[in-house]
């Protein structure tokens, strides 16, 4: 299985699952995102976030207490074809995000920033009688906003997909992800 980006380059899987690096990636990203967007979304840092690395990742600039997660998605669900989706506007959602959002925070909003840096999946098949996977996408930029009382309505029909290759994990990893169409007339697209 390999992954290329718009220019043909290979793109690895090397550490998708080290989820001690995504976590510190997800942190600059935050700030990347406030740096970019905040003043046009009205987002700024969540203050609790110096404290508490699990806190929720945006607030409002105006009222703190209006709480925003940022969910970066870089590459497509090449696959979600298998569950009738369309991977070119496929994202996913972690069961144990919703959970904890259901419990502790059921007003937050959850902005999806995509930016597509994968475009096209092969996988050549060993048995001669099939044909090979190639799946591709078109590159993808942008920012898409819903409320987590709707996302919960979206998640109650939407597929759930178990990672395979995080079974076993360790890392504190999410082992299973909803699928969310970004087209949904619920979420909606702001940048």
């Amino acid at each position: 299985m390999s992954m290329y980006d718009i220019h043909g380059n290979e793109v690895t899987n090397y550490d998708l699952q080290n989820k001690g690096a995504w976590c510190g990636h997800g942190v600059r990203k935050e700030n990347v995102f406030v740096n970019k967007y905040g003043w046009k979304l009205g987002l700024k840092i969540n203050p609790e976030k110096e404290r508490n690395i699990y806190a929720p990742d945006l607030s409002l600039i105006e009222f703190e207490q209006m709480l925003s997660d940022l969910k970066t998605q870089n590459t497509p669900f090449f696959t979600a074809n298998k569950y009738g989706y369309d991977p070119q506007f496929t994202v996913t959602f972690n069961k144990k995000d919703a959970d904890r959002y259901r419990e502790n925070y059921p007003d937050i909003d959850i902005y999806f920033w995509v930016d597509w840096v994968p475009v096209r999946y092969y996988k050549k098949n060993t048995n001669p009688n099939y044909p090979d996977t190639d799946i591709q996408v078109n590159p993808m930029y942008g920012v898409w906003k819903v409320s987590f009382k709707d996302l919960d309505e979206i998640i109650k029909t939407s597929p759930l997909h178990a990672y395979q290759q995080r079974v076993n994990d360790t890392q504190g990893n999410a082992k299973h992800s909803y699928l969310i169409n970004l087209l949904d007339s619920k979420i909606k697209k702001v940048i």
